[in-house]
């Protein structure tokens, strides 16, 4: 899935830094690159990846962090809210509505807390 959405980021002319396997180097690398967005994969659901999306907040502040979850826990979006994430989609979300999404977060328009598709 990872590299299909960074295939499909990069294709619609937007610039992916980095794409990382294990999300524990995520804030080392993250703070090497300071980039604008993160788009974070929360595990179903996992304690230590909304733990990190906190240290993410805190540390890059001037990120803005979407956190990817399968949706199938109602918890789950409000969990990744609740630890800093800015706005949180499906990973079931149609590849058309998160381009569109990601392109509205990378230009700094407004966007809803959280899209919830196939919900």
């Amino acid at each position: 899935m990872r590299a299909a959405l960074s295939t499909a980021i990069s294709a619609d002319g937007m610039k992916v830094l980095a794409e990382i396997v294990d999300s524990r180097d995520t804030l080392q690398v993250a703070s090497k690159l300071t980039p604008d967005l993160i788009l974070f994969s929360v595990d179903v659901p996992s304690l230590a990846d909304l733990n990190r999306i906190t240290v993410l907040r805190q540390e890059l502040p001037t990120a803005t962090i979407i956190a990817l979850v399968t949706g199938e826990f109602r918890g789950q979006f409000q969990l990744a809210l609740d630890h800093g994430a800015h706005l949180v989609l499906t990973k079931s979300a149609p590849r058309s509505e998160l381009l569109n999404t990601l392109k509205r977060v990378s230009q700094k328009k407004s966007y809803p807390a959280t899209l919830q598709v196939n919900y």
